[in-house]
């Protein structure tokens, strides 16, 4: 009887160890078990893709000038004058920039725990529209043909782009975007956010 309760004594220690030392490995007890998330969330930022962050707006006049018709008439050379045709577009036109995330990869976001720290590509221009309804002839003086009014409209969204990019739009971007996927991140309930543009990293 003796040795039978010595026996069960030297297992509970033994057991006794063994559960002691498996608690400080962690091996039980309330801590998760840690996954790198890194590759999932890499995936979940890329398929947002175009990420808008900025749109410039502005409308602008567009004129042009041609040699009238009305000069080689019988009328028209009698006045020995260069009469001139005239056409008027007022355009409204709009252009979107912001971050193609598309372009990320792994060691471009990593993730820790309730941290992400993440380096953007720079800011791009996406579009810039200008459909058929952003755009009014205001004054057509002459015959003026389609393939001309294209053109003129065509010239109205570079005039457009250009002063887009001198407002600086791609700045604009790159400070509205870095917010925007802050509060993003946070509200995918990371508690530390990271993000990095041209080796400025800023908190949010």
């Amino acid at each position: 009887m003796i040795k039978y309760v010595i026996k069960i004594l030297v297992l509970v220690a033994i057991l006794g160890v063994a559960a002691f030392g498996a608690y400080k490995l962690g091996l039980f007890g309330n801590s998760e078990l840690k996954i790198d998330k890194t590759a999932n969330v890499v995936e979940d930022v890329k398929r947002i893709g175009e990420f808008y962050s900025t749109c410039y707006y502005e409308e602008l006049v567009i004129k042009d000038f041609k040699s009238s018709e009305f000069n080689k008439s019988y009328i028209g050379d009698l006045f020995n004058t260069d009469f001139k045709d005239e056409i008027v577009i007022i355009a409204n036109g709009k252009v979107k920039a912001g971050f193609n995330l598309a372009e990320l990869d792994s060691n471009d976001l990593v993730v820790n725990e309730d941290s992400i720290s993440i380096t953007l590509p720079k800011a791009v221009v996406f579009d810039v529209i200008l459909n058929p309804t952003d755009y009014e002839i205001y004054v057509e003086n002459g015959t003026w043909s389609h393939e001309k009014v294209v053109k003129l409209t065509e010239k109205a969204k570079d005039r457009i782009l250009q002063d887009a990019l001198n407002f600086g739009i791609l700045e604009k971007a790159e400070k509205t975007g870095m917010l925007k996927l802050g509060n993003l991140f946070k509200s995918m309930g990371f508690n530390y956010v990271y993000i990095c543009i041209d080796s400025i990293t800023a908190p949010f």
